[in-house]
């Protein structure tokens, strides 16, 4: 393990972290709908949330640099979870993933994934990439189409930046973090339900879930994909 680069990713993670927050917070939350099963109020802003969101983001950068080690991937993969965490918070709190942190994300992320594919020259990894990320897309979108009260279109959005950047480590990756999202997403919403006293009908903030597959997904996937396939030998 390189310490001086776990140790500079967790220091660039927690500066990055608390300019993300007052992103997060510039956000402004979604109109309200006149059914109040629709969309929950939103929650108001944390106490301490920058200091919080500066030290999660400074934990995951850290980890991935003791994961991932120095590869050319590394970069992309900070900005893939930074950006991830941020729409995790905002999400959380206004039941909206905003194209402004969104869009940048997918767009460093997919340059730098280029970029490390150019390097050792692993164009493989590229066309998986694409493949687990338009399948998520059109697995989301559909159930959007079906269930449009359950999920907003920006998980729709959300689910196609996560299936591409796990997908670029492998198949089994992108599988298992999404399997992460669902199982986070559902004690989410149970607890949000409990606490709001809402019933199933309820929009809840998937991307949540989508943001802990992801970073889940980059820290342990390709651990967890190959002990899955080759169960533990």
């Amino acid at each position: 393990m390189n310490g001086a680069l776990v140790a500079g990713c967790a220091a660039a993670g927690v500066v990055v972290g608390a300019l993300l927050d007052s992103v997060v917070v510039s956000v402004p939350p979604p109109p309200r709908r006149d059914d109040p099963d629709a969309v929950a109020d939103p929650l108001p802003p944390w106490r301490f949330e920058r200091v919080v969101v500066a030290v999660l983001t400074g934990l995951a950068l850290g980890l991935a640099a003791a994961r991932l080690g120095a590869v050319p991937e590394l970069a992309a993969y900070c900005v893939f979870i930074a950006g991830s965490i941020a729409l995790a918070v905002v999400d959380v709190r206004i039941w909206l993933v905003p194209r402004k942190i969104l869009y940048p994300t997918f767009a460093l992320t997919a340059v730098g994934l280029l970029a490390a594919s150019a390097v050792d020259d692993n164009w493989t990894a590229v066309v998986h990439g694409a493949i687990a990320g338009v399948v998520a897309l059109a697995a989301f979108f559909a159930l959007w189409w079906f269930l449009p009260r359950a999920m907003g279109f920006g998980d729709v959005r959300m689910a196609g930046m996560v299936g591409a950047g796990l997908g670029w480590l492998g198949f089994g990756v992108a599988y298992l973090g999404f399997l992460a999202a669902f199982l986070f997403g559902s004690v989410l919403g149970i607890v949000l339900m409990v606490r709001r006293r809402t019933g199933r009908k309820t929009k809840l903030p998937f991307g949540t879930g989508l943001a802990f597959g992801a970073v889940v997904g980059v820290l342990w996937g390709p651990w967890l994909a190959n002990l899955w396939l080759h169960h533990g030998t």
